[in-house]
């Protein structure tokens, strides 16, 4: 493909500016089923994303259509767009960043590693599970996925980038019953160096995770020190980082709206976004072509900053902060690589004071249960019981409620336990000092 025709073509027509962004996927998949292959795919995309500026107004348009009449039909949707672009103000595309921070994250050893090898693994997996404790009567699933995803950026200006990486998650289910208790138990592992991965410690976490829950009651209404483990306070923080979204902000939708430089949250909570991180996550450049940087979202629980693309930056007069994303067929706002700072405690340090207390595993109907606007939440929990600074009772058929913000400002305590998880935010396990927590 010569992207130099496009341009070409590009300018013929009218266009005063223009860029592409051409995106290529390849995913393979295998899963078990009692220890025959229940679902084996390989999957292969490719998409390009040109948008340009005709008589002052913005145009873009998508396809996944790739022949000799693409960039026609590209240049073609550009000037439809613009012609019914409807915004006063005139439009314009960024030219370039002055510097970018390249790395390399694709492994390619990862791609060259046999198949067979890769379902080998899951097989072994799987057998192993079955066989860890006469109270597993089923593995419900064992599966292998691994991605590899490359951009390329053009415009007219000569801007040139382009980026790959790969990865590979493996996930596992189990069933385990005693006598008419059942319970299950679940955990993935993702990285791009099979290397790294430690069968048996996977193992033994799946399946722990459901022996543990055996014995599970409801504990009484009250308000308990509570223990949010990191990915459950990954995804709490998730919905607070919506809310620091420049376009929320300016739509007056944000429970953030006015508190850019105030204390939003304990002094212990700071939360990076490090997009240079050198992960899966690693990018260093965003959908409008704006190198990406490191920067604070929360500081000693100050809000330092919004996410914003270029659009939203200009109405509030700043620079984009490198986090324009294509949503739809617009250029919306997203972040990734976020990094919540861990304390210098252990999890069983941290615990030790609470003399009677709840620690959430599990939580779900988050999505429902969040006001995206308020920050109130109400969903159903499972856990366990914290008494005299040590893991108890196993919890369910349980509630946990609050308000983002107030649970953010009420965080005693901060463990060294960081994980990263597949939504791009690393969290460690956090301790509130009070939450509702309905049981019986």
């Amino acid at each position: 493909m010569n992207i130099k025709e496009f341009f070409l073509l590009a300018k013929e027509k009218g266009l005063e500016s223009a860029q592409v962004q051409i995106s290529k996927s390849k995913s393979t998949s295998v899963s078990l089923f009692h220890h025959e292959i229940d679902n084996y795919s390989i999957n292969e995309s490719q998409s390009i994303m040109a948008c340009g500026i005709y008589q002052g107004k913005f145009g873009s348009c998508r396809t996944e259509e790739i022949g000799k009449d693409t960039f026609e039909f590209l240049i073609n949707g550009i000037i439809d767009a613009a012609s019914l672009n409807e915004k006063e103000e005139k439009a314009e595309l960024f030219k370039g960043s002055e510097k970018y921070h390249k790395k390399n994250v694709y492994n390619p050893a990862l791609s060259k590693t046999k198949i067979e090898d890769k379902i080998a693994l899951i097989k072994d997996i799987e057998n192993k599970l079955f066989a860890y404790d006469k109270r597993i009567n089923d593995v419900s699933s064992v599966e292998y996925d691994e991605s590899e995803f490359s951009s390329e950026f053009y415009n007219s200006y000569g801007l040139k980038l382009k980026q790959k990486s790969n990865y590979f998650v493996i996930v596992a289910g189990v069933v385990a019953k005693v006598n008419e208790e059942t319970k299950t138990g679940y955990d993935l592992f993702f990285g791009n160096d099979l290397s790294m991965f430690n069968e048996d410690t996977f193992i033994k976490s799946v399946a722990s995770k459901a022996l543990s829950k055996f014995g599970g009651v409801p504990c009484e209404s009250d308000k308990y020190p509570t223990v949010l483990s990191n990915d459950i306070f990954g995804d709490l923080v998730n919905y607070f980082l919506s809310s620091a979204s420049a376009e929320e902000v300016q739509k007056q939708s944000s429970f953030l709206i006015g508190r850019l430089g105030q204390k939003v949250a304990s002094s212990k909570l700071t939360i990076k976004e490090k997009p240079l991180q050198k992960n899966v996550f690693f990018s260093y450049f965003d959908d409008e072509g704006v190198a990406t940087e490191e920067k604070d979202i929360v500081k000693n629980g100050v809000l330092k900053n919004y996410f914003y693309n270029r659009e939203t930056a200009k109405k509030d007069n700043v620079a984009s902060t490198g986090n324009g994303q294509w949503q739809g067929g617009k250029i919306g706002i997203g972040y990734n690589n976020i990094v919540i700072k861990g304390g210098k405690k252990t999890f069983d340090e941290m615990i030790t004071p609470i003399e009677k207390g709840v620690y959430i595993t599990e939580i779900a109907g988050l999505g429902t249960g969040m006001n995206s606007q308020s920050g109130d939440f109400s969903c159903q929990a499972q856990g366990f019981m914290i008494e005299n600074g040590k893991l108890a009772t196993p919890l369910n058929l349980i509630t946990i409620s609050g308000n983002l913000l107030k649970m953010l400002g009420d965080i005693k305590d901060i463990d060294n336990n960081v994980v990263l998880r597949l939504n791009s935010i690393a969290s460690p396990d956090v301790l509130i000092k009070k939450m509702s927590i309905g049981g019986k």
